[in-house]
């Protein structure tokens, strides 16, 4: 489960509706030049997020033109993802526990105006169905991870219900900072924002239910579901059995699963589209493409 905020490019007075179908149509595969114009864009984004961050960041690049990923950086420690694709691109966050969550939503906000900056797109916020404003409506997903934590608590799984437990302090929200403002102070426009009613619709449609972005998160939850278990278990094999072992494990056993279920859904999902096959990925892997900057 995670927090994400996409970035399409958008012409002054187009509705979201008309941006998120038009990103969800195929399009034409990427040539050389396209690709390596959208690598530069990612190492520009890269390299000022790695000014911003204090943790340890994993990045991928892409090297062929026959996908749609540019390249994708993870920060290690808060779970944060920023992903740049050749029409698009998008950060998203794990409903973990944060020990300040103020911080890290200001972490976010920053990072999706560097992505915004850097590529001239417009942020869009999927879970309010409207323009990301920075504001995180994401207090019904925090609470319901860590009811999951709780609930799935068993042997061998006190690690992982710990982590998610770790949270339980965190707070009503960050800051009523504006994306893209100055001078908010923290606990304002967020702690009302994440009082948001969660059964709420919005009212643009999900562009996370079609086909093409469910095959995209399956990749990347299956990516970093096995890069967290390999590592996880790195740390068993030499003898490491504490909670923090146990909870990488339990994370990447979590991602495994959810890019499964992503690859379901996108198999019952491409029926309803016109022309959408319910074959390979999209995208993931080394087979991906690149984009070229607005």
């Amino acid at each position: 489960m995670s927090y994400d905020i996409s970035l399409y490019p958008r012409t002054p007075g187009q509705d979201w509706d008309s941006v998120i179908e038009a990103d969800q149509q195929e399009g034409p595969e990427m040539d050389r030049a396209q690709l390596d114009s959208g690598v530069a864009t990612f190492r520009r984004i890269e390299a000022r997020l790695r000014e911003q961050l204090t943790e340890p960041v994993e990045v991928w690049v892409a090297e062929e033109t026959d996908g749609d990923v540019v390249g994708e950086l993870t920060a290690l420690d808060s779970g944060m993802q920023v992903e740049l694709y050749d029409r698009s691109a998008s950060v998203s966050f794990p409903y973990w526990g944060r020990e300040d969550l103020p911080a890290f939503h200001d972490l976010v906000r920053r990072t999706v105006a560097i992505v915004a900056d850097e590529t001239g797109y417009q942020a869009y916020d999927n879970q309010t169905g409207s323009t990301f404003d920075g504001t995180f409506d994401d207090q019904a997903g925090r609470e319901l991870t860590r009811r999951l934590g709780a609930e799935g608590a068993g042997p061998g799984s006190g690690g992982m219900t710990e982590g998610y437990a770790a949270g339980a302090g965190d707070g009503a929200g960050p800051g009523g900072a504006g994306f893209g403002a100055t001078g908010a102070g923290e606990g304002g426009a967020d702690g009302a924002t994440d009082a948001t009613a969660p059964g709420a619709a919005p009212a643009q449609p999900d562009p996370r239910r079609s086909p093409r972005t469910l095959r995209r998160r399956g990749w990347l939850y299956v990516i970093i579901g096995l890069v967290l278990t390999v590592f996880g278990l790195q740390r068993w094999l030499a003898g490491d059995t504490g909670v923090l072992t146990w909870f990488v494990l339990g994370i990447g056993a979590f991602d495994l699963i959810g890019g499964w279920l992503m690859f379901q859904l996108a198999r019952q999902a491409a029926p309803e589209e016109p022309g959408a096959s319910a074959g390979g990925p999209d995208h993931g892997g080394p087979d991906t493409p690149g984009l070229s900057r607005p």
